[in-house]
């Protein structure tokens, strides 16, 4: 009875090798452009929200104190704020929409040439991207120093007087 139990649990297994209907949800690119979506709308939300308060302060401001010009700042601000995130809304969705059919062409020929899905080295290249995509775009030459453990020695501490000229750097690995 066990022999005829694990024959048919064998060729249960082996004969379940057919492709998965919807490839796209074991997609980790997919599902990170799903979240960023999920948070795009979620700040859109709150903007609209924040827009809401700035007209309602629009209507409360005293005439002729100068808050006028401050309240409509700040609704153009949240409008041109709200703009760009619908616009970002947009672009994710479709990028989404983009990748679901990407995932789906890509599983459908690993399948085929019964590969690893999905591909790590795509996976890989993505994180790289997004870190690129934001990270700071301003360079202070102190926070760099600091994240690649340099310090400058500018003499004034080492008794040499003030008139010193500049150190040299030095690493502290």
């Amino acid at each position: 009875m066990r022999l005829i139990t694990a024959i048919i649990l064998i060729l249960t297994l082996a004969a379940c090798n057919k492709p998965m209907e919807n490839p796209e949800l074991k997609d980790p690119i997919y599902s990170d452009l799903q979240t960023q979506v999920t948070a795009a709308t979620a700040a859109l939300e709150a903007e609209k929200k924040k827009l809401e308060g700035f007209e309602k302060d629009l209507i409360t401001v005293v005439p002729q104190t100068g808050q006028i010009k401050y309240a409509k700042k700040r609704i153009y601000e949240s409008q041109a704020a709200i703009t760009r995130l619908e616009q970002e809304v947009e672009y994710l969705k479709l990028k989404v929409e983009q990748r679901k059919s990407t995932a789906q062409t890509s599983y459908k020929k690993a399948f085929a040439k019964k590969e690893d899905w999905p591909d790590p080295k795509e996976w890989a290249s993505y994180q790289a991207e997004q870190k690129l995509r934001k990270a700071k775009r301003s360079w202070d030459v102190k926070e760099r120093m600091k994240e690649a453990g340099v310090t400058i020695d500018t003499g004034l501490g080492s008794g040499e007087g003030a008139g010193a000229s500049g150190g040299e750097a030095k690493s502290e690995h």
